[in-house]
C-alpha cells in the first residue's frame, strides 16, 4: 500500500485517470458526485409529545414513593456531616478574624441578654448534629461488623439513634 502511494506522489504528472492500483479496476473510470437528497423536514416535537404519540407510560417520580426511616436517616447523616464541617470552618475563621477569638464571641452572645430557655434550646439545636452524627456513626460501625442488619434491627437502631441523640443534645446543652 505504501508503495502505491509513493508511486503516486513521486509522479511528475498527477494524471489520476491513468493511475492504476489494487483498488481500481479500470483506469478510465470517472467518479461523479451526485447531489444528496435532503431529508424530509418533520415538525420538531418535544420529548413528552413523542412519548404521548407512541403511547408510552409516564415514568414514576420520587413524589410517589413513601418516605422511609432508613432513607431519612441516611440523608440526615450526610446533612449533619455537612453542618459539622461548616461549624469547623466557621470556628476556624472566627478565631482568625475575630480579635478576641471564641471567648469574645461567647461574651457577645451573653451581651444580647437572651432568656435562659432560649439559650438552652439554641445550645441544644447547635449540639444536636454532633450527637446525631456521632451516634449514627457508631450504628454504621456496628453494621460494618455485621451486627443489626435485619430490617427490624435497622429500624430499631434508627429510632434508638434519634432518641438518644435528642437526649444527649439536651444533656450537653444543660452543661
Amino acid at each position: 500500500m505504501a508503495l502505491v502511494y509513493t508511486r503516486l506522489l513521486c509522479r511528475r504528472n498527477l494524471d489520476l485517470k491513468s493511475f492504476r492500483c489494487l483498488y481500481t479496476s479500470n483506469p478510465t473510470t470517472v467518479c461523479a458526485s451526485l447531489p444528496a437528497l435532503k431529508p424530509a423536514t418533520t415538525a420538531c416535537e418535544t420529548h413528552d409529545e413523542k412519548n404521548m404519540r407512541l403511547k408510552r407510560p409516564l415514568s414514576p417520580h420520587l413524589t410517589i414513593y413513601q418516605l422511609q426511616l432508613t432513607s431519612m436517616l441516611s440523608v440526615t447523616h450526610r446533612g449533619t456531616g455537612i453542618v459539622l464541617s461548616s461549624y469547623a470552618m466557621i470556628l476556624g475563621l472566627g478565631t482568625l478574624f475575630v480579635p478576641g477569638g471564641v471567648p469574645c464571641m461567647v461574651q457577645a452572645i451573653a451581651a444580647w441578654g437572651l432568656p435562659s430557655a432560649v439559650l438552652y434550646l439554641g445550645k441544644a439545636m447547635f449540639v444536636y448534629p454532633l450527637t446525631y452524627h456521632y451516634l449514627n456513626g457508631i450504628r454504621h460501625l456496628a453494621w460494618d461488623l455485621g451486627k443489626f442488619l435485619t430490617i427490624k434491627d435497622v429500624y430499631k437502631t434508627g429510632w434508638t439513634v434519634v432518641g438518644l441523640s435528642a437526649i444527649a443534645a439536651l444533656a450537653i446543652a444543660a452543661l
